[in-house]
């Protein structure tokens, strides 16, 4: 039944169509040898060439198979594929004459060496000619009218290569680059402005919607300024991807996406070196607790290209971890990684013991933890339990077992915390920290702000809100947060891990804040929205424990520089192991208890006094 379908019988009707022209071409190139006399045109040797000519096109055919395209999609792919097919067919029609037509006595079944030329460059253009003819006669029907108004930004290559994906289903009203040398000109019958120029003009008249970035060597700041830009007008903003990532060489529709929200942080993305990075995890056996996260995972996918000996995942998140081991599996077993994932809870002392006895650890990143803010404020036993205690489990069977390195992902939450989580964050600096002083394991903590497009960002929840019509959910005007991206973070998560000797508390320079409202806005302008027209943004009020603005360094703290610019050591106070060990075990003996909130919280606040609450039931602890 597949035989009679229609893409079955479409390929077959493009063969027959390929083998038409094939012979066109043929009849084509014997005329011109005839020096274009039809009198002098010899028709026997036309029909004999004619057999040997189809059967080796269908071998080309056969191979590269340019008849199996969709001919209204075109592409330089389908173009290449015809190329390599005539040229298979033209060297075996070469080898038919040399090897077999002239010593078996065939040569009158054989095609001129001359005509043999012709025809392949002849055919090669008049079937690309039917591809494209065809292509365009499929979009000739459809009004530009009716069609999506775009202007590319960009007129090199990649503005090519995206008119040419975007031109069938939208009318591309102009290009704009910023150099002054082809302003004035066109491609394909479309302007090229200069970026100098008045652009508002050109989108006005125009009727412009949309506006598609096609730079391959733009950097963030000149990115940033053109999604400004655009977005002041009220523009659609979308983005080619690079080179690199297009398939098979190719740019299609489908490729080109909304500008990412990370094209919005107010830096240049930073980049770390990873050659030392390798060498130094190459052949060891690495834990990543937590690693279902958003950190852990990309902390875990990071890893894989250091070539450890063996990668161990522990989550107590299970349909996550599932999804984790199906993604890495395959690449592990490639690159020769032992992959074990283990489904647990960090604060469970036996079965983390059971996984440190039963594996040679060498280094571990902490990454497990609940973050948060609101239901931590409101589960305060859980975040003890797990951001504090199950650190402490971690550090203690680092110690334990001979562990080298363990790196702790802390938050910019810890610093003069307002809430039970930032609370909980500190007290686990605090434990490792002083524990550095006693133990042969070296402890790092890093702290960064919030990561885009991780589980627990706005990202995502403006994301949902955009798409069900708003309104986007904002606390409070004013509140501002830092934003890097999840593979930053990791990165210095790892470079932490290299250059850490033990005690340091590692921070970032994030840039400038971002408010969360801009943050808001933008989102909703790059989806195609107005705010407060299209999709109202709703203030809401400060959650429990919420701050207004975070910060890297409390008053006491100040910062050393690395070897890295961007990659500082907080220098902090620091604290006797005993009264920190004794502290923990407070809180440890409280969450077995079960005892009441404030208690709880009261003794966190004992263990760290810089800890003061906002907007929570739990400020009354502090009068």
């Amino acid at each position: 039944m597949n035989y009679l379908g229609r893409n079955f019988m479409s390929r077959w009707v493009i063969l027959l169509f390929d083998m038409i022209l094939v012979s066109i071409s043929l009849f084509f190139a014997f005329f011109l040898q005839s020096n274009l006399t039809i009198l002098e045109f010899s028709f026997f040797p036309y029909v004999n060439s004619l057999l040997s000519v189809l059967v080796f096109m269908v071998i080309g055919h056969y191979v590269f198979k340019p008849h199996t395209g969709i001919i209204r999609h075109t592409s330089l792919y389908d173009i290449r594929r015809v190329f390599l097919a005539r040229t298979l067919s033209f060297f075996i029609n070469l080898i038919f004459i040399l090897l077999i037509a002239t010593p078996l006595g065939l040569k009158s079944y054989a095609t001129p060496w001359l005509v043999a030329v012709l025809t392949y460059i002849i055919s090669i253009y008049i079937l690309v000619q039917f591809r494209l003819i065809v292509k365009y006669i499929f979009n000739l029907g459809k009004k530009s009218k009716s069609k999506p108004r775009i202007i590319i930004y960009g007129a090199g290559e990649a503005g090519h290569f995206a008119y040419d994906a975007l031109s069938p289903s939208n009318h591309v009203v102009a290009f704009i680059d910023d150099n002054p040398k082809i302003k004035g000109k066109t491609f394909k019958g479309v302007p090229i402005v200069y970026s100098g120029s008045n652009m508002l003009d050109v989108i006005k008249k125009g009727d412009v919607t949309q506006v598609v970035i096609a730079l391959q060597n733009c950097t963030a700041a000149e990115k940033r300024m053109i999604v400004n830009r655009c977005m002041d007008w009220d523009l659609e903003v979308k983005t080619v991807p690079p080179i690199d990532n297009w398939i098979n060489g190719e740019l299609t529709n489908s490729q080109i996406k909304v500008v990412k929200i990370e094209d919005l942080l107010g830096r240049e993305v930073i980049k770390l070196g990873n050659a030392q990075l390798r060498s130094f995890i190459q052949g060891k056996t690495v834990m990543v607790s937590g690693a279902a996260g958003s950190i852990g995972s990309e902390i875990a996918r990071q890893l894989m290209y250091c070539a450890p000996k063996a990668i161990i995942l522990i989550d107590q998140a299970e349909s996550p971890l599932y999804h984790l081991e199906l993604e890495l599996r395959n690449k592990c077993t490639r690159l020769n990684i032992a992959l074990n994932v283990i489904l647990g809870d960090v604060s469970d002392w036996h079965g983390m013991e059971r996984i440190f006895k039963t594996y040679a650890i060498d280094m571990v990143f902490h990454a497990a933890a609940y973050k948060h803010v609101p239901a931590m404020e409101m589960n305060p036993i859980q975040s003890v339990k797990v951001n504090v205690l199950g650190t402490k489990t971690i550090a203690d069977l680092c110690d334990q077992y001979g562990v080298s390195k363990m790196v702790f992902i802390s938050t910019d939450k810890a610093v003069n915390p307002t809430n039970v989580m930032g609370a909980c964050k500190r007290a686990a600096e605090l434990y490792i920290q002083s524990k550095n002083k006693l133990s042969a394991t070296a402890y790092i903590t890093t702290r960064f702000g919030n990561v885009l497009g991780s589980n627990g960002s706005v990202i995502p929840l403006f994301k949902r809100q955009i798409a069900q019509g708003g309104p986007v959910t904002v606390t409070h005007p004013e509140i501002t947060r830092y934003f890097m991206t999840i593979p930053e973070a990791c990165q210095l998560v790892l470079e932490a891990g290299l250059i850490g000797a033990g005690g340091e508390i590692f921070v970032f320079d994030m840039g400038e804040s971002m408010k969360i409202i801009d943050l808001a806005s933008k989102m909703i302008r790059l989806s195609g929205f107005i705010p407060n027209k299209d999709i109202k943004i709703e203030i809401t009020g400060l959650r429990p424990g919420e701050k207004l603005y975070e910060e890297l360094l409390n008053k006491a703290e100040s910062v050393m520089p690395t070897h890295h610019e961007k990659i500082m050591i907080a220098k902090v106070v620091e604290n006797s192991f005993d009264v920190v060990s004794e502290g923990v075990s407070n809180l440890g003996k409280m969450v077995a208890e079960q005892a009441p909130d404030n208690e709880l919280v009261g003794c966190l606040k004992d263990l760290v006094p810089e800890y003061i609450s906002q907007n929570s039931p739990f400020q009354a602890l502090d009068k």
